[in-house]
């Protein structure tokens, strides 16, 4: 029973590391999604101007 107790603070700091680690990779494919979809927004818009220049 003391060896439990004596592992909870090391736990309780690896489940902090784990949640941080979670964190920043959910934010970065956050990111990625939104810059991808950033640059499909800005492709199709080129493409719109390209369409009335010609036309």
């Amino acid at each position: 029973m003391n060896t439990f107790i004596a592992l909870i603070p090391l736990l309780i700091f690896l489940a902090f590391w784990v949640f941080i680690i979670w964190f920043v990779i959910t934010l970065v494919k956050s990111s990625n999604e939104r810059t991808m979809l950033l640059k499909e927004i800005s492709r199709k818009l080129d493409g719109l101007q390209n369409n009335n220049k010609i036309g």
